[in-house]
């Protein structure tokens, strides 16, 4: 399939697969990113029980010990009491131990600030009273000067030993009227609950002491009938990855597999599909080289591409069929294709100019469409999969991949450019990589406006910054040649139109793959792409699947099609096919197997009409081949999912 589309290709200058030059540095790209917001903004959220998150919260433990009554437990008290000196002129102390659980907070969130909020019944003065993390479990309604739980001790009495806190102060209040108090927690503190959103299992909450104080403090406890009046812990946090979350969310994931063992359709056909395929062999053996080369342009050097492709579809396939059948195997299949790419993959060789390198970057787009969204739902489905390994994967990923996608391709909106975005968005969201999301987040807004255009664009379409002068009109020739001879824009008749379409629907299609991959992964992790750009996307669909429903062949085949004099009215110009200028006043057929994305978003989630795009789809459904290149298995993951997870 890659080869026979790849038989199409440009004449003037030098001949490609679908692209044009590297731009030289990532500075050309970043200086035209759009300013849009990233991933969504930092959250605020305030627990205290019986008020937030929510009026049943009931996820704070508070108590206080006193070395005078050291069997006691004051669990229920309204208050919790601090002193070196209670009662007054006894010289014992009191100090006390108060809980939040924080367990709501997503995983992979960043905290960026901390506030304990208290209610102060009895002012102190004088050095304050320290917040220490507190080290062993303990139990509010068991916890006493002398025990932590019925069942074990303070390694000091009063929660005093090394293993009964920590050493570092996280805030200190000392307030000086009664009523309100906030305490700002500081870098220690930010540590300590960062710690805990990492790992709920690990917070014990706060240990409230002082080292010398003997004028006490009287706080109001999670008891108190006040609600206002109970102890509220504040955090800012910056919301981390989704995972998994890259191409399919688990939510979409466990929706099919219900599905599937529902032996509900389409999911159960294509999953038999998948189940009864060559790229379900687990007997596969990886064949990664530490240095791939990929030529085109005339050169046929293949030093481990086509095997890097068809490795990564068995690993993504086999994923799937361990996610969906648990059977172990599959994931030990996939493991193995993964960490030999990890252990020897270093470089993907591209120099500028040089035919027998010129594909690597788009050889790197491919693999980092496909290689991550196996890498992640092994990484976070137990698939036995070490934490150690999966690290190493994403930095092979980074090292051999990235850069050769990174700072995308000059020439406009090919679907060079959108595997480029939608490979940096799926390592970004692997490697946890925040700025580097947004700078796909950047390369999707920009490519996405020149890859299709609308009539609201104006009289010529949206031009990418190497192909535009100075006063930002198309250089000379550059527009007729990107859009390979399609002369006619202003017009109702052209909105939609694919850069490439004048070229092949495969390639177009190629792009209507990657564009809205990325842009499901990005919705995934809560940045709505399909919105921004609703109107460009639906006509983009709507207009080449009004071609293919009609015309096009069954099973993946291509066929050239007579159009109006209005489409590619000088394609022979700019496109041979084995060798001779194809006809001008025509398009090349092709059905090839994505399409269910926008679908699922548009019409499923959203209520919009695509009705060509429906009619489309029963066709690719039925096609000839449910895997290629980065359109693979779409119906099983996408089909019908709705807004399932978000």
């Amino acid at each position: 399939m890659w080869l026979r589309r790849l038989a199409l290709v440009l004449v003037p200058g030098t001949l490609v697969a679908c692209g044009g030059s590297e731009l030289p540095d990532a500075e050309a790209l970043d200086a035209v990113h759009e300013a849009h917001g990233a991933l969504a903004a930092d959250v605020t959220v305030s627990f205290q029980r019986g008020v937030s998150p929510s009026s049943t919260y009931a996820g704070v433990s508070d108590t206080w010990l006193q070395e005078g009554l050291p069997s006691t437990n004051a669990g229920v008290d309204t208050l919790l009491r601090m002193d070196r000196d209670y009662p007054s002129a006894s010289g014992q102390s009191a100090n006390a131990l108060l809980r939040f659980d924080l367990s709501t907070l997503p995983a992979g969130a960043t905290v960026r600030s901390v506030k304990l909020t208290v209610n102060v019944t009895n002012r102190t003065s004088g050095e304050g009273f320290f917040l220490y993390a507190a080290g062993r479990d303990w139990n509010e309604a068991q916890a006493t000067w002398a025990r932590a739980t019925s069942t074990s001790t303070w390694s000091a009495a009063g929660a005093r030993g090394s293993a009964d806190r920590g050493s570092s102060v996280l805030g200190t209040l000392l307030p000086a009227v009664t009523g309100p108090y906030t305490v700002t927690l500081g870098a220690a503190g930010i540590a300590a609950v960062q710690a805990w959103v990492d790992n709920p299992a690990s917070n014990r909450g706060f240990v409230l002491d002082a080292n010398t104080n003997m004028d006490g403090l009287d706080l109001a406890s999670s008891e108190t009938t006040t609600l206002a009046q109970r102890p509220q812990l504040t955090v800012t946090y910056t919301p981390g990855f989704v995972h998994p979350g890259l191409h399919v969310s688990k939510a979409q994931l466990d929706f099919v597999r219900a599905k599937i063992g529902a032996g509900a359709q389409p999911w159960l056909a294509q999953f038999n599909k998948a189940v009864s395929g060559s790229y379900a062999n687990t007997a596969w053996t990886p064949k990664p080289v530490p240095t791939m080369q990929c030529g085109n342009g005339g050169s046929t050097v293949d030093i481990g591409c086509y095997n890097s492709r068809q490795d990564a579809l068995h690993a993504y396939t086999l994923a799937l069929l361990w996610y969906h059948t648990r059977e172990q195997r599959y994931a030990d299949a996939a493991i193995r294709i993964l960490d030999a790419y990890a252990d020897t993959l270093q470089t993907i060789l591209f120099v500028n100019g040089d035919n027998s390198t010129y594909n690597g970057p788009l050889q790197a787009a491919w693999l980092a469409e496909l290689f991550p969204r196996s890498a992640e739902i092994l990484r976070y489905s137990g698939s036995g999969w070490t934490e150690e390994k999966a690290v190493r994967f994403g930095d092979m990923l980074k090292r051999a991949v990235l850069p050769r996608i990174t700072n995308g391709w000059a020439g406009g909106g090919s679907n060079w450019n959108n595997s480029m975005t939608n490979g940096v968005m799926n390592i970004a969201v692997y490697t946890d990589d925040k700025a580097l999301f947004e700078k796909s987040l950047g390369m999707w807004r920009q490519h996405v406006r020149e890859t299709y255009y609308l009539t609201s664009d104006g009289a010529v379409p949206v031009s990418a910054p190497d192909q535009r002068n100075a006063d930002g009109t198309w250089k000379s020739g550059v527009l007729l040649s990107s859009w390979r001879g399609q002369t006619e824009f202003g017009t109702a008749r052209v909105n939609g139109i694919s850069m490439e379409a004048c070229r092949d629907f495969g390639h177009a299609t190629m792009s209507i793959a990657s564009i809205s991959q990325a842009a499901e992964t990005a919705l995934i992790q809560g940045v709505d792409l399909f919105s921004e750009q609703e109107a460009r996307l639906i006509a983009s669909a709507e207009f080449m699947a009004r071609f293919l429903v009609p015309h096009a062949p069954d099973n993946n085949g291509q066929l050239t099609l007579p159009v109006d004099s209005w489409l590619c009215a000088r394609r022979s110009e700019f496109v041979t096919k084995n060798g001779q200028p194809v006809p001008n006043n025509t398009m090349e057929m092709q059905i090839l197997p994505t399409w269910e994305i926008l679908f699922n978003h548009y019409v499923t989630r959203k209520g919009r009409s695509m009705p060509s795009t429906g009619a489309l789809l029963p066709r690719v459904r039925a096609g000839g081949s449910f895997t290629d290149l980065q359109m693979s298995w779409e119906t099983l993951t996408h089909a019908g999912v709705g807004s399932v997870g978000l």
